[in-house]
């Protein structure tokens, strides 16, 4: 009868130990093919088996004959034992026994390779065939057995009784390694730990009582250990990008002779990162205040709490969101996050997140959110008005970048009606309500976006009656040059309106204005020539509408209401014999010129004094001569005028200031006085009333009287005197001066400068001759004349510019006044400077002058008491020469020669011998010989 074996899975290991064991005590001699003393009951109920027997009340020790494998054993041993049981047959219907026998039993097993074993003692089963059933003796009661010999060191033995089982099991102590988490594979995330705790087991399974040690490998790329690599806890860490890696544990004890292991085992390590796949939201275009729903995607490695990290944008805080995962086709798995964000503020978000499970962390972007601002709603125009009747544009407007379009709907209240609506996108929307009566109303208008939100506004809308001007009023007479008053009715339109008056050929407006309300449209237009024009006022009101009327006016001629001076007198004076031209205009009221007047009457002249002047004379353009009525009165015929105007010219032969007016009473009470003054005609003179100083064919000193042309006194006007001899030619221009009693005359001083004979003559400065040309004779030959030169008084005693002649003069100064002893004044000083002038003046012009001479040349005026002072002090100091002649009259000359001694040039004798040295001394060319020759 075989025996049933009992094996569970986690003990195959102690088989190999048990044949170990037996091979061990074959070896030694200590066992048999039979085990001896396998089973060593206390007592037996029966004798049917000899030897060894288990029967159903056993009591006692079973023992297996044997020791266990060393645990350095490489293999397992086969291990056989025997016993024997008792069979009993009985009758299965009278229960009687029929038989008895004793039946031997036999078993095998195998330890493991650390030497554990175990076997089962089992009775066979009891059964039945026909009416005889076979029983085996048994159940085994309370039994204790163990292995024959001590225990080695490291081993346990267990004994167990089931029913009619025994079992017998030595295990190893180190006979397993179990390690936590189990599994072949473990994946973690990026740069997250993995911790692993190995646990050493008996043979059987069961925690081992020994200490044994415990090392761990790791192999792969991109792994560290994070703790040591010994020791029942190890923890590793994937770093980024790590590949795949295996992780191994191994457990190894010594106990007495004998070393026990356990393992390797062995865990695949993967490691996968969070990744971000992507993001998705509700809805992108929203308006300030708006939520919007997000959604992130990810994947990562399973095991560990996924959160969301999101940035809204715009400025808003961050926001964490909770995450799910789920299993994935692979070994990682799949993350769902979700969340919402509220958007206070209007711009563009562009939100992005960091997916992470606290190890490994991704960033990712939201779709981008664009938060418009509210709605901002406006109306165009903001207070519609518009006439009755008639369509009112009205438009509605959402602000540019404000809003969440496109728009689902806008509508308009007008304030009387059904609302006007529209499912138009927008942002614009265009209305035109009808009002059938003039009146305020209170209209609404709203829109809805796309992201429903309503915004309505109200506004007044002013409905008036349409614009309308009635016919123009006019005065029963319009005159031209005179205002008229024009006027129309307004009714109507949207007030204030502008309104203009306007007539055919007049450029612009002759007349505006503005009105609040209806009422009169007055203006005043003054028209400017007679004839037939149009009249016509045009209306616009606020809104722009334009309304006309017109009418056609005959304009009757202008009446004329003043006489105005258009033609003046210049500022400055005119000259003797030339004509002032003047000139008149008849004017309206507004300045316009009426070409049909014309008037008589008269045009008066009076001099400064209060006289009419006698050589005056009057012209009128288209006339002629006017008739002198009176003294300084001329009449002015109606005919002088031409086409509304007046032109005279005015010629005086007669110098002085005048005054000119208009007058009648046909001239609309005259005009205004003007004054010109006549002055002489300087460049046309005559001489007249000669008066002979000096007579004398080469000397000559005659005062002439001269006037212009028409007798009048000539102040500052000049003659020219010439004097030509031997093609030479001397010229002086001498100024005409006052000559009292309302005259004026000029000094012509002649005296030959040669012994030749010669010309002279005397013109005005329009070059008319006045005096000559006169004949010089030459100089009369063997006569007797004035001594030869002579030296002097400065010659012999030079005393500088004024020297010996103010001696001179002082002197005489003392003896007039012998009681003065002060010393001469400025004013002395002026004088005699002025005096010393005028007589070398006198003496330059006449050449040589005696005394009486200079005296008779001064002037109308007596010559000063101080004259004979004056020449004295000329001599003194060698300004003038002095020579006494034959007839015992002293004459003056001025000395000329500055490189020479002084030479008085009194005759031809003397001038020869003068112009002689001149020439030896300087050696001058003949240009320069005439030059002196002309000298004073």
């Amino acid at each position: 009868m075989s025996v049933q074996r009992i094996f569970r899975p986690f003990r195959l290991a102690l088989w190999a130990v048990l044949g170990v064991l037996v091979l061990s005590t074959l070896a030694v001699g200590g066992a048999t093919a039979a085990p001896r003393g396998a089973f060593v009951p206390t007592h037996s109920t029966s004798v049917l088996c000899p030897g060894n027997s288990v029967v159903s009340s056993y009591t006692g020790d079973l023992r297996v004959v044997g020791g266990p494998l060393p645990a350095s054993a490489a293999v397992g041993v086969s291990v056989s034992y025997n016993f024997s049981a008792e069979v009993n047959v009985s009758n299965r219907t009278t229960g009687a026994l029929l038989s008895s026998s004793c039946e031997l039993l036999t078993g095998s097993t195998s330890s493991g390779a650390n030497g554990s074993f175990s076997f089962e003692l089992s009775l066979p089963a009891s059964h039945c065939y026909g009416n005889d059933c076979t029983h085996t003796a048994g159940p085994f009661g309370p039994v204790g057995f163990a292995i024959s010999g001590a225990v080695p060191p490291g081993y346990e033995v267990l004994s167990q009784a089931n029913g009619s089982s025994l079992t017998l099991t030595m295990v190893a102590e180190l006979g397993g390694l179990s390690v936590d988490p189990s599994g072949a594979t473990r994946t973690l995330s990026s740069n997250a730990p993995g911790t692993f705790v190995a646990t050493p087991l008996t043979a059987t399974g069961s925690p081992s009582p020994l200490s044994p040690t415990i090392e761990w490998n790791l192999t792969g790329s991109g792994w560290s250990f994070e703790s040591s690599s010994s020791g029942a806890t190890a923890t590793v860490t994937a770093l980024p990008n790590a590949g795949l890696a295996e992780l191994t544990v191994v457990a190894s004890a010594a106990v007495g002779t004998d070393r026990f292991s356990a393992g390797p085992v062995s865990v695949n390590l993967e490691s996968i990162p969070t990744a971000f796949v992507g993001g998705d939201a509700n809805r992108t275009d929203l308006d300030v205040g708006g939520t919007v729903s997000f959604t992130a995607d990810g994947s990562g490695a399973p095991g560990y709490n996924y959160t969301a990290v999101v940035a809204p944008g715009l400025g808003l805080a961050a926001a964490d969101w909770p995450c799910s995962t789920a299993a994935s086709n692979g070994d990682g798995v799949t993350i769902s996050c979700a969340g919402a964000i509220v958007y206070p503020v209007a711009g563009v978000a562009d939100p992005t997140l960091e997916l992470t499970n606290s190890y490994s962390t991704v960033e990712g972007a939201l779709p981008t959110v664009t938060v418009a601002p509210l709605p901002a709603l406006s109306l165009s125009p903001q207070s519609p008005v518009g006439y009755s009747g008639a369509p009112i544009p009205i438009q509605l407007t959402d602000a540019l970048g404000s809003g969440t379009p496109p728009y689902t709907l806008a509508c308009l209240d007008p304030g009387t009606g059904s609302p006007l609506c529209s499912t138009w996108p927008g942002p614009n929307w265009s209305f035109a309500p009808v009002y059938s009566a003039p009146g305020t109303y209170t209209g609404r208008a709203w829109i809805v976006d796309s992201d429903g939100i309503n915004r309505s506004i109200e506004f007044p809308v002013l409905v008036v009656a349409p614009l309308a001007v009635s016919a123009i009023g006019l005065p029963l007479l319009v005159r031209a040059d005179a205002p008229s008053a024009l006027s129309a009715q307004l009714t109507g339109g949207d007030v204030p309106v502008q309104y203009w008056w306007n007539v055919s050929g007049v450029s612009g407006s002759v007349s505006e204005g503005r009105l609040a309300e209806d009422g009169l449209l007055g203006g005043t237009w003054v028209p400017t020539s007679p004839g037939q024009v149009e009249v016509s006022v045009t209306v616009v009101d606020a809104l722009g509408t334009a309304d006309q009327a017109t009418e056609l006016v005959t304009v009757a001629p202008a009446n004329a209401s003043t006489v105005v001076a258009v033609t003046l007198p210049g500022s400055g004076p005119v000259t003797v014999g030339a004509a002032v031209p003047l000139a008149w205009l008849a004017e309206d009221l507004q300045g316009v010129v009426v070409p049909g007047y014309s008037a008589a009457g008269t045009f008066d002249i009076e001099g400064s004094d209060g006289a009419p002047p006698v050589h005056v004379y009057l012209n009128a353009s288209g006339v002629g001569p006017l008739v002198e009525i009176v003294p300084g009165e001329f009449a002015i015929p109606a005919s002088a005028w031409e086409v509304g105007r007046l032109a005279l010219t005015v010629t005086s032969t007669e110098s002085g200031t005048f005054q000119f007016r208009l007058s009648g009473p046909g001239l609309l009470d005259g005009t205004g006085r003007l004054a010109v003054a006549f002055v002489a005609d300087l460049g046309h003179l005559h001489f007249y009333d000669p008066t002979v100083a000096l007579a004398g064919d080469r000397t000559n000193a005659t005062y002439w009287r001269i006037a212009d042309e028409y007798g009048n006194p000539a102040p500052g006007a000049a003659v020219e005197i010439s004097y030509t001899s031997e093609g030479t030619s001397d010229e002086l221009v001498e100024p005409v001066g006052n000559s009292g009693s309302g005259t004026t005359g000029v000094w012509v001083n002649f005296t030959a400068l040669t012994g030749a004979g010669g010309t002279r003559e005397v013109k005005d400065s329009a070059g008319t001759v006045l005096l000559g040309p006169i004949a010089v004779p030459a100089a009369t030959t063997g006569t007797g004349g004035l001594s030869g030169p002579e030296l002097t008084l400065a010659t012999a005693i030079p005393v500088g510019a004024l020297g010996l002649g103010l001696t001179a003069w002082a002197e005489r100064r003392r003896r007039a006044s012998r009681e003065r002893d002060a010393d001469p004044t400025d004013g002395d000083l002026q004088r005699l400077v002025e005096g010393r002038d005028r007589v070398i003046s006198l003496v330059r012009d006449g050449r040589a002058l005696d005394l009486a001479g200079i005296e008779g040349a001064w002037g109308s005026a007596p010559a000063p008491p101080d004259l004979v002072d004056w020449v004295a002090s000329l001599v003194a100091d060698g300004t003038l020469g002095a020579r006494t002649g034959p007839d015992g009259v002293a004459r003056f000359c001025l000395i000329v020669s500055a490189d020479g001694p002084p030479i008085v040039l009194l005759d031809s004798e003397a001038l020869d011998r003068a112009s002689a040295t001149r020439r030896e001394l300087t050696e001058e060319s003949t240009a320069d010989e005439s030059s002196l020759d002309r000298s004073p």
